[in-house]
């Protein structure tokens, strides 16, 4: 990545078969106040895919003085990704019994805002930024190469990122761990972060389950024009 004088920003990240930029330093708080200082500042909120093409470039040169720096952001404190997650629990139709995934969802007054009937409208629109998931997907501690196949990560990060997020966890000694749901009884709205817990023998730790309020997560908004 590079950097470029004046606002700093981290220039040159590889993005399907774009690339994209990064405004430094990164923000910090909980999801809703860094989603608001980020839009505040003209920026865009990373979404999952994003997130995990920033973290894997950090890993590229991981003795760089910015990439050293997401790296330890990572381990220390984590990354919030603004891809919502709506679990559903059983009921009628076609979209129950598992989760719906929106990249960059709404936020109003620190809260992420997802509802199930306009969501359901984008499904059946076949929107690119919203995915359905079942239950059944594997949950917990699994192999970097079962995380990469798992339906809830690929539809969280894409096939690109899901496959980024492998290579990322394979560079710690442990397995990686997806924090989600196997059911629900009542819908749950919840938040996505990337981070890990370097005192057990998770590896990373692939969030699917936090609540928006709270928390003292960073992320680095991304820039939409020069």
């Amino acid at each position: 990545m590079k950097s470029e004088i004046g606002k700093t920003y981290l220039n040159g990240i590889p993005h399907g078969e774009n690339e994209i930029s990064f405004q430094h330093p990164a923000m910090k708080g909980s999801y809703g106040n860094v989603a608001q200082e980020i839009k505040s500042l003209g920026l865009k909120n990373p979404n999952s895919s994003e997130t995990a093409s920033l973290v894997y470039d950090a890993f590229q040169n991981k003795e760089g003085k910015f990439e050293s720096e997401i790296i330890n952001i990572l381990e220390n404190n984590g990354l919030w990704e603004f891809t919502g997650n709506l679990y559903l629990p059983k009921g009628k139709g076609d979209f129950q019994n598992g989760v719906i995934l929106q990249h960059n969802p709404n936020v109003e007054n620190g809260r992420i805002v997802m509802n199930k009937n306009s969501l359901v409208k984008k499904l059946e629109d076949k929107d690119s930024n919203v995915k359905f998931v079942p239950f059944g997907y594997k949950i917990g501690k699994q192999t970097a190469l079962e995380l990469s196949k798992n339906p809830y990560i690929i539809a969280r990060y894409r096939e690109e990122g899901a496959e980024k997020i492998a290579k990322i966890a394979d560079e710690y000694k442990y397995d990686p761990k997806l924090w989600s749901f196997n059911s629900v009884d009542q819908e749950e709205t919840r938040v996505s972060a990337l981070g890990g817990d370097w005192d057990d023998d998770w590896g990373l730790h692939v969030g699917g389950d936090y609540f928006d309020e709270g928390g003292h997560g960073h992320a680095f908004g991304i820039r939409t024009a020069k």
